[in-house]
């Protein structure tokens, strides 16, 4: 019967021997040198004193301790037999950060979006007559009163049967439903902020892809190619937020606003217009674009050949440079792929929440629910509150409708029509307040660092051949 032991150390030997044979880069760190493949040792095991390093070529024996090395020593590399001392590198003189602040920057820091403070109670009070949301449930709040002043004059005035019905009237059936009207009402509004906010989140991805979408084409593309795929990547966001917003009279009238025109003018060509309004789905149409530039990119191997100095077919150039030139344009090609199956996924959530809404017969019972309770409130407060009943039955109308229409304004994010047209505060969602900042973002060329490209740094279109690794370079070159 073999024993435990025994089982453990044949376990712990196989395994010594499988590391030592599987890793053919493996090299043993010596006080911060390095002991190449051709000089490593071989380990065993040496009884009293452990674990000992056998240098190919020599018999001599180095312990464990020698291995691991003294802290006070000099780091050396010990190579052929020679010892080389390291030298510090040299780096490029530390900006002067000091200096650099007093500088005027390019910008100062993001917008913030207006938040709201515990010091703007007294301007909320006194707007509240000219509120939007008042606007939009005037409606009912004034044929809540118009049912109160009614209640009111058949109490004091026409009917004394009436009156006498109305005291006998009690709050409890108000009292016994304001808790399930409450509910009904909070779950509204809180599915139809999880909607707004879902709608934030899936912009803010769709933001960080474009970036990061802009970023490897600056890298990875050259020449007309890389012009054309950054002028579609920046019209994308525009053309994906028209798709998803809808024509009304009065709060979208045109087919594109000021801020979406302003954001793809000069990117696109006539024919590349022309293609966009003849297709069933524009943003789509233009991830589609995006990925035939890409197609068309990998197809030039004259361009490709030039690109890597390897001449007309690639005969300057060794196997060795073609299998790592071929593989770095596979990844390439793979990985600005991704980011287009990333656009799609995003506009496909977007449209979600566009094409789907809170059910409907759940928003009619809540509707049919507050307006009952509201239109009969007056019946069980009049005979306690008298002629005060109508201005107390026009608040809480008040209060409880815009609540609910708080919910009807949040569910489509996407059309957020709760500001009136042309105030500048149509933009609930600040996304088209980002149209022009992605714009520049898929434009702006730094890292690169010629001269020509840092004047007109922006918005422009060019066929100038140009790395943005330049920028490195230069900074190789400024060492010390």
């Amino acid at each position: 019967r073999t024993s435990a032991p025994f089982v453990f150390t044949v376990m712990m030997r196989s395994a010594a021997l499988l590391v030592l044979t599987a890793a053919p880069s493996f090299a043993f760190m010596h006080g911060g040198s390095v002991l190449p493949l051709a000089q490593r040792g071989t380990l065993a095991a040496s009884g009293s004193s452990g674990l000992s390093l056998k240098p190919r070529g020599s018999a001599g024996v180095v312990g464990l301790k020698s291995l691991l090395g003294e802290s006070d020593k000099k780091a050396k590399h010990q190579r052929g037999g020679d010892i080389v001392l390291r030298k510090a590198a040299s780096v490029p003189a530390p900006a002067n950060w000091e200096e650099w602040v007093e500088k005027e920057p390019a910008y100062i820091s993001t917008p913030v979006a207006g938040r709201y403070s515990s010091e703007d109670w007294l301007y909320n009070l006194f707007t509240l007559a000219s509120s939007y949301m008042t606007m939009r449930v005037m409606s009912h709040v004034v044929a809540n009163i118009a049912i109160a002043t009614l209640v009111w004059a058949a109490y004091a005035h026409w009917s004394p049967a009436f009156a006498a019905v109305c005291a006998g009237l009690t709050t409890v059936p108000h009292s016994l439903t304001a808790g399930a009207l409450s509910l009904l009402l909070v779950f509204r509004t809180n599915s139809a902020y999880d909607r707004f906010w879902e709608a934030r989140k899936i912009w803010g991805a769709l933001v960080n892809t474009v970036r990061d979408c802009a970023r490897m084409a600056h890298i990875h593309l050259t020449g007309l190619e890389r012009e054309h795929f950054i002028s579609c990547l920046a019209c994308l966001p525009s053309l994906l937020l028209q798709h998803l917003q809808k024509l009304e009279p009065i709060y979208r009238p045109e087919l594109l606003s000021k801020t979406q025109i302003a954001a793809i003018q000069g990117c696109l060509s006539e024919s590349d217009a022309e293609l966009l309004w003849k297709s069933r789905n524009r943003p789509f149409t233009l991830i589609k674009m995006m990925g035939a530039i890409l197609h068309r990119n990998g197809r030039d191997t004259k361009k490709l050949a030039a690109r890597y100095n390897g001449g007309d077919r690639g005969e300057n150039l060794s196997e060795f440079e073609i299998l790592t030139y071929q593989a770095a344009q596979i990844n390439e090609r793979n990985v600005l792929e991704m980011t287009l199956t990333l656009f799609c996924n995003q506009m496909g959530a977007c449209e979600r929440i566009v094409k789907s809404s809170v059910p409907t017969s759940y928003t009619r019972h809540t509707s049919r629910f507050l307006s009952m309770w509201c239109f009969t409130l007056p019946l069980v407060l009049v005979h306690s509150l008298g002629a005060v009943m109508i201005p107390v039955v026009g608040i809480m109308g008040w209060m409880l409708f815009v609540i609910e229409e708080v919910g009807h304004v949040i569910e489509d994010p996407f059309n957020v029509h709760c500001m009136v047209a042309g105030s500048g505060q149509e933009d609930e969602l600040r996304i088209e307040a980002s149209l022009a900042v992605l714009r520049g973002d898929s434009f702006e060329r730094i890292p690169a660092s010629q001269p020509d490209l840092l004047e007109k740094q922006g918005n422009f279109v060019t066929d100038a051949e140009y790395e943005t690794y330049e920028f490195h370079d230069d900074w190789v070159k400024s060492r010390s």
